[in-house]
């Protein structure tokens, strides 16, 4: 395969998540319009418009509170956006009321070199949360021990976890 072809698929990839959530309501209205018209019977869009005011999901603020652990600065804003963007994906509505505290309890991150050089041998990555969601406590929690996964996938994954709970919680 090309290289410069293989960047490309690994930068639209990526980015495609990133572009979801920028696109305005509006749009993504006029899209689903569309592509109810083209395929009635077999569009999920279709189908989600129906019952919107069953499918809004609160919002959620992630905070640390994990001790006397190293922060991150990133691993919040990308649970924040992951979980808005899996919402969206899943045809919920994000509230702009309503919100879920996520606490972070337990943070380890592997230094990047170390977790490419010797993988499962440099230890684990370890996110490990606590949510509050009307009145009761739920918690979501991930590791990865190999070469090829970090932070930013235990990232997706415990947002993954928290819409879950908060979709089965409702």
């Amino acid at each position: 395969m090309n290289l410069n072809a293989l960047a490309a698929a690994i930068l639209i990839s990526t980015l495609a998540p990133t572009l979801a959530i920028a696109q305005e309501a509006p749009a993504s209205n006029a899209q689903a319009t569309s592509a109810s018209q083209a395929e009635p019977s077999t569009s999920p869009s279709a189908a989600s418009t129906g019952n919107s005011a069953s499918k809004v999901v609160p919002n959620i603020t992630v905070r640390w509170d994990c001790g006397n652990c190293e922060e991150n600065a990133k691993v919040a804003p990308l649970i924040e956006k992951t979980y808005q963007a899996e919402a969206l994906a899943k045809g919920h509505t994000v509230s702009a009321t309503e919100t879920v505290q996520v606490s972070i309890k337990e943070y380890h991150q592997r230094h990047p070199a170390a977790r490419s050089l010797f993988g499962a041998f440099s230890g684990k990555d370890k996110l490990a949360t606590k949510l509050s969601f009307r009145g009761k406590d739920y918690s979501a929690e991930d590791y990865s021990a190999n070469a090829f996964q970090g932070m930013n996938s235990l990232c997706e994954s415990i947002a993954r976890q928290t819409l879950a709970q908060v979709i089965t919680a409702q």
